[in-house]
């Protein structure tokens, strides 16, 4: 990343109510409704959900705020999900989804893993149009969660 103020680092326990804040502005930005199932224990948990896992969560920071995020978990030896990635509303169309969209691929490349996918919402159009141009494709095999109803994948 070429900005200066720009920085990242592993996610800690602290980070957790920004980084559920900027889910729940997201999701009502985008008009999703979540069912009342809906849980961000993962968040609340992020040391062992993600770190303890093998997996891995990146908080991206400007001037020490945070303003985007991605999380990484394994579901077996050859693939990874990427559970989430987000960004505040005004850094959105900065590169900044491309950039930490990178991060995840090189992290899953690095561990060895064969395939990455990912779950989200049609209504994240913007998502969904940065995932198809750096080559996930519909995944079918997919049982999808209750608020997503896209599936992709891609071969590392």
């Amino acid at each position: 990343m070429d900005d200066d103020n720009i920085s990242y680092r592993t996610a800690n326990p602290s980070d957790a109510e920004t980084i559920k804040s900027i889910l729940l502005n997201t999701f009502e930005e985008y008009a999703i409704d979540l069912p009342d199932s809906y849980s961000f224990s993962d968040i609340d948990d992020i040391g062992n959900c993600y770190i303890g896992q093998d997996g891995e969560f990146v908080v991206l920071s400007r001037e020490g705020r945070v303003i985007g995020f991605v999380g990484l978990l394994p579901i077996d030896s050859t693939r990874i999900e990427l559970k989430r990635l987000y960004l505040v509303r005004d850094e959105r169309g900065k590169g900044l989804g491309r950039y930490l969209l990178s991060m995840a691929l090189n992290f899953s490349r690095e561990k060895g893993y064969q395939t990455i996918q990912l779950e989200t919402s049609s209504k994240f159009k913007e998502a969904v149009a940065l995932y198809e141009k750096n080559g996930f494709v519909d995944n079918v095999k997919v049982d999808k969660t209750d608020v997503h109803d896209v599936a992709l994948s891609k071969p590392l």
